[in-house]
């Protein structure tokens, strides 16, 4: 398999061994190294291109393309509706779809010039993620199981797509973080508003129950059960008709001995201390929220400004 050639030293004839392939070992390495810089050219080409797509993603006018995007996926499932003519029902089809798969690309984009660990540390990056997901489901699901209910609510999934408009619109961005941010105090507030309304709910079982039981009917607001006497204390708390149900509260109590007035007193501390300050707090936590987020937007838009002259400046 080898030939032996005779190469002179000096005096001494030495014989040296040849590859009948006629590939040396100099050959091999100068072809390794030429296939090392393609692959180098083309990952620098690669790095080029992700660059330009996360330029391009970052743009203006990208920036109202999925505005628009938005907006039309809004009006198609506005449109839709009972008894809907055929030809409808077949464009939203083929629009919902389309919308997807560009909401798809959008995303498969974004992960491709970020980089999926730096795309996930974003929130509206995930939330992105989780909707359009959602919508592959829903698509999968209509395939598997039409018509059924799951596919109904399912579909309301698509609905989510609106708050993309959050993640471009800098102020209603800063809103929805401030009132994220403050969802602990929110929930704190919305078990201590369940108690008072457990509470009231037992004790006008206590005061009233069974006894809404007028001769023209039972009124549907009344505190016969567990279930009803928490909706009709929520309907007092919201201050829809809460005077109608105090008077048919005290009309229950009347006797030749008591006109029922003492159990007015049960309406009035509950509307005093639910509606006029329990749920108060909650305009309280939204009016700071928002102003958390006018001082965010305000230094934003500082940060914005001064990145604007350091432009100029060094373009100068």
């Amino acid at each position: 398999t080898t030939e032996f050639s005779s190469r002179s030293v000096g005096s001494v004839s030495v014989p040296v061994k040849k590859n009948k392939k006629g590939f040396s070992r100099a050959s091999y390495l100068k072809s390794k190294v030429k296939n090392k810089g393609a692959c180098l050219q083309f990952w620098r080409a690669e790095k080029r291109f992700r660059f330009w797509i996360r330029h391009t993603v970052k743009t203006q006018w990208f920036y109202w393309f999925v505005i628009v995007l938005v907006f039309f996926n809004t009006v198609c499932v506005a449109v839709e509706h009972y008894d809907q003519p055929q030809f409808l029902s077949d464009f939203l089809y083929i629009a919902e779809f389309v919308f997807l798969g560009l909401f798809m690309m959008e995303m498969f984009l974004k992960m491709y010039a970020l980089g999926p660990r730096i795309y996930f540390e974003s929130a509206f990056n995930r939330f992105d993620c989780v909707v359009i997901s959602g919508s592959i489901f829903e698509v999968v699901w209509s395939a598997l199981k039409s018509g059924s209910f799951g596919f109904s609510v399912l579909r309301a999934l698509r609905l989510l797509r609106i708050f993309k408009v959050t993640k471009y619109w800098s102020s209603l961005r800063n809103l929805v973080i401030s009132l994220l941010n403050s969802m602990r105090s929110i929930i704190s507030l919305l078990f201590l508003l369940f108690l008072f309304i457990l509470i009231f709910a037992l004790l006008g079982m206590q005061l009233f129950g069974g006894q809404f039981n007028f001769p023209e009917g039972t009124p549907p607001t009344n505190f016969n059960t567990f279930p009803i006497a928490l909706l009709t204390v929520f309907q007092i708390l919201t201050g829809e008709d809460w005077n109608e149900v105090m008077y048919h509260g005290i009309q229950s109590q009347k006797s030749p001995k008591n006109n029922g007035m003492i159990y007015a007193l049960y309406f009035i501390i509950l509307v005093l201390f639910g509606n006029y300050t329990l749920l108060n707090v909650f305009l309280a936590i939204a009016v700071d929220n928002l102003a958390n987020a006018q001082e965010l937007t305000a230094a934003e838009e500082e940060q914005e400004e001064e990145d604007k002259e350091k432009q100029l400046l060094e373009h100068h």
